[in-house]
């Protein structure tokens, strides 16, 4: 699977438009808004997020963002999982964009992005996220 990339546009008074996330593997996005691309640089400056879910069978995986408690975006996959190794391999396959997953332990979900995706995600306050069925 090919890495993909993040870009989000701004508005006329320099501020980033809430839900316009795009995740592509091509092209820069066209048109006539500005669009800048989330830089990905994971050496440095990390910022850690974790959930706990109720359970590692879900379908249609869903990550959910909120920035200080307001849903932001959404990312879909219509894969399954059956267990929280097999819940892992499918967001960091589909979803690798917005970081790493891991499992520390248990049912607990351990997301580590960059700060300047956190930054361009939830500019002040803060940046959660959840994993549910869609």
């Amino acid at each position: 699977m090919s890495k993909k990339r993040a870009f989000v546009r701004y508005s006329k008074q320099g501020k980033i438009v809430p839900g316009s996330l795009i995740l592509t593997a091509g092209s820069f996005p066209q048109g006539s808004s500005t669009w800048n691309e989330v830089p990905a640089d994971l050496c440095c400056d990390l910022t850690t997020l974790t959930y706990e879910v109720e359970s590692s069978t879900i379908n249609d995986v869903t990550v959910r963002l909120f920035c200080n408690g307001t849903q932001i975006h959404y990312f879909f996959t219509p894969s399954d999982s059956t267990t929280i190794g097999s819940l892992i391999t499918i967001l960091n396959n589909t979803f690798n964009v917005l970081g790493t997953f891991s499992n520390p332990s248990g049912n607990i979900i351990e997301l580590v992005m960059s700060a300047s995706i956190k930054r361009a995600l939830c500019p002040s306050g803060t940046l959660t996220f959840d994993v549910v069925a869609d």
